[in-house]
């Protein structure tokens, strides 16, 4: 700040006599000691209150000891996490970054006399898929599991018998039918499967008031479920061409950030058997690649409103 006036002469510096100074220092002083004691007796006030509170709900516990039956907590409601303890995943890995470019194309229902034809077109584009097998169909068909191994498929388990209303009875019920594929797959092509898909997806019109249950109990056995993100239309009720179903899982795969394409290989699905090739050779063509499942790959899972 310049030591001159508006008009070019020097500023004339104010002096506070000592006296004064030391009045106001005195007046400050004092008016912070008075706040602080104010604030000290409402502290001490407030500190009364809740001592008082507390021995109040300290005699009222006093008085109710011995009235109230105590609570014996149980977890009989889950005893089927102690069911097939060798029926779990170990080392599940984390999850990978997403590949842009890959396809998951997987199939439903098998095996059945239609899925050697899907092999056949997978091996010949030099592509892979996932097979959801039901294991009450892999009976004959041991050596088609064998192949989907040695040629770098994942099998993966869609439930033994498929019976919606059976296995969706209970959590008990779907371990009991999980168990019988998962044992039936290891002894047709020596693995164990760690991925799985519900039958009709993860929420569906069965399961409605249990699919909480069995995705945490799945989950804490390590297990991976995938729904879908592309749909084939294969089952939607209407006979298709092969080119219907190849347009279905072309366009589809085109609108989806992470296209899981749902197709079957059950023995009414020649159609969609024949599609496969035209699949992979349209997708292939576009950049992508036609990759099977890992537990490592980000699933997909169906979402549901949260109650309002």
């Amino acid at each position: 700040m310049s030591r001159y006036g508006p008009y070019g002469g020097k500023r004339k510096r104010s002096k506070m006599p000592a006296r004064l100074l030391a009045v106001l220092l005195a007046v400050a002083v004092t008016a912070i000691a008075a706040v602080q004691t104010v604030r000290a007796s409402k502290a001490g006030g407030q500190i009364r209150d809740l001592q008082q509170q507390v021995d109040a709900l300290t005699a009222e516990n006093k008085a109710l000891a011995g009235k109230v039956p105590a609570v014996q907590l149980t977890n009989d409601s889950f005893d089927y996490q102690s069911k097939y303890p060798e029926m779990v995943v170990k080392d599940v890995p984390a999850q990978a970054a997403d590949d842009k470019s890959a396809v998951y194309l997987t199939f439903d229902d098998g095996p059945s006399k239609n899925t050697a034809t899907v092999l056949d077109a997978l091996k010949a584009a030099n592509a892979h898929a996932t097979f959801f097998v039901i294991g009450k169909n892999i009976a004959g068909h041991e050596a088609l599991l064998k192949r989907m191994v040695d040629e770098g498929h994942t099998v993966a388990i869609h439930t033994y018998a498929h019976d919606y209303k059976a296995i969706y009875a209970s959590v008990d019920a779907y371990l009991d039918d999980f168990q019988k594929t998962y044992q039936a797959v290891y002894d047709a092509c020596g693995v164990y499967p760690t991925m799985f898909r519900f039958p009709g997806g993860s929420i569906n019109g069965y399961n409605g008031g249990l699919y909480q249950q069995l995705i945490a109990e799945m989950t804490r056995r390590g297990f991976v479920y995938y729904d879908w993100s592309v749909s084939s239309e294969d089952a939607a009720g209407k006979k298709l061409t092969s080119e219907q179903v190849a347009a279905n899982v072309v366009d589809g795969v085109s609108r989806s950030g992470h296209p899981v394409v749902l197709m079957h290989d059950s023995g009414d699905k020649a159609s969609t058997a024949q599609a496969v090739a035209s699949i992979v050779q349209q997708l292939t063509a576009k950049g992508y690649t036609c990759k099977a499942l890992a537990n490592d790959v980000r699933p997909i899972t169906f979402g549901y409103k949260m109650p309002t």
